[in-house]
């Protein structure tokens, strides 16, 4: 397993100026032999590839597993210009066709076109829109013209999610691993009842690629924007509950997911590859939750989402209308669901402030509603936790003022263990 500082430096080999060049000799391999996979080397020629340029579009760190860096690249081929999206990896994939393979003597690094992900073999096929077009005409959408795809979100080798539209329909192309793929469509089927609001699983065309159907209503994250003019969109906390209160029993049999606390070393850790200079103050949050969780009481194992968050939550006529995104639905504890929630919300107005300018004052009425149904100083301890997972994977303005909301939740829970030291709750 690389270290903390081999990784902080790799990203910044990944994302600094020498980066380029890195790329250049994975697409120099690539027109020398053929798709990448063959083993770029330092002597390629470089007579054919012209006009270089290459930005860093995401930045994927994984303590321990790797980093991934996605880049827009540009360049041309004998006069012939090329405009594409690249990805550079330390994390351990498969060598083969499409994969680049570069050594500098500290670290191996894979580069791919995005489209042929070596853990996502359905990706490529996903964004052609002829062949997305046919699978839709089989599930009885569309008369097989080639689709209008989106790529809405890529995460290297681990998920992509496509929009579809045929006509007035829209679908949603869901690439993952085979073993996730199938996980995913069996929690689909559990949710099926219309009581449940989950999505329907229309196809799954590839072992790795499902075929959604849109979900009813909007994003309450959406509501959550107008709520100042249309406050009747936005459902109450209680109507939320009760959407997980609805969860079948089935739910329980699932396999357990870590929640984002249970993982919160694993948080840390990449909290402080984002801002290493603040070392210090992470630590102490991490095992500042850590040692009042273990102090506090918890709720029964009940069935739970797992990343229920405002961008999963669909909303229509205040009410809770459809949730999706249900890769993590299983057995686990219903603050996790709550503080995943409530940490989201927390960080809404700095994401977007003059979209969420009352975010602040939402979270805080949100909170004193859910808090009612477990332990506050132990939700406010896992909303901190949360806050604490989202540090990272954004920019550093962004990263240091999410540090800092992590610290003021940390601060409202020791406040709230304080003056109830000892609550109990059923």
């Amino acid at each position: 397993m690389p270290s903390p500082a081999l990784e902080r430096e790799t990203i910044e080999v990944l994302t600094g100026s020498d980066a380029g060049e890195l790329l250049r000799l994975a697409v120099i391999g690539s027109t020398r032999s053929g798709p990448p996979g063959r083993h770029a080397s330092a002597d390629a020629s470089t007579e054919t590839v012209t006009d270089w340029r290459a930005e860093v579009d995401s930045v994927h760190h994984r303590p321990g597993a790797g980093v991934s860096v996605g880049y827009r690249v540009s360049y041309a081929v004998a006069g012939v210009p090329v405009s594409e999206y690249l990805v550079a990896s330390t994390a351990q994939v498969p060598d083969g066709r499409g994969v680049a393979v570069l050594q500098d003597g500290v670290r191996t690094v894979r580069v791919w076109r995005r489209a042929q992900d070596p853990l996502l073999p359905g990706l490529e096929q996903a964004l052609d829109p002829a062949t997305v077009g046919g699978w839709l005409q089989e599930v009885g959408v569309g008369d097989g013209a080639p689709a209008r795809l989106q790529l809405l979100s890529y995460r290297p080798t681990r998920r992509a999610v496509i929009r579809a539209v045929v006509g007035e329909v829209t679908t949603f192309l869901k690439v993952l691993p085979e073993r996730r793929a199938r996980r995913l469509e069996r929690r689909h089927r559990l949710l099926e009842a219309p009581q449940h609001r989950a999505p329907q699983v229309l196809a799954r065309p590839l072992p790795t690629t499902l075929v959604i159907a849109s979900a009813d209503g909007r994003p309450l994250a959406e509501a959550i924007a107008a709520a100042r003019t249309h406050p009747d969109g936005l459902p109450d906390p209680s109507e939320v509950v009760a959407w997980l209160d609805r969860l079948p029993a089935g739910v329980l049999e699932l396999g357990a997911r870590s929640s984002w606390v249970d993982r919160i070393d694993f948080h840390a850790a990449a909290a402080r590859g984002a801002l290493p200079d603040q070392s210090a103050r992470i630590d102490a949050i991490e095992s500042g939750v850590e040692s009042l969780l273990a102090e506090r009481p918890t709720g029964p194992t009940v069935p739970t989402h797992g990343d229920f968050y405002e961008a999963n939550i669909f909303t229509a006529d205040g009410r809770v209308s459809a949730v999706i995104d249900l890769d993590s639905l299983g057995p686990g504890l219903r603050e996790d669901d709550l503080a995943t929630l409530l940490g989201h919300l927390a960080v809404l107005r700095s994401l977007a402030p003059t979209i969420y300018p009352h975010g602040d004052e939402l979270v805080i009425e949100w909170f004193e509603v859910l808090a009612r149904t477990c332990d506050p100083a132990a939700l406010a301890a896992r909303v901190a936790g949360v806050v604490l997972s989202l540090v990272a994977g954004t920019t550093p303005d962004l990263a240091a003022e999410r540090l800092a909301t992590a610290e003021e939740w940390f601060g409202r829970a020791q406040q709230l263990a304080a003056a109830a030291p000892e609550m109990e709750h059923g």
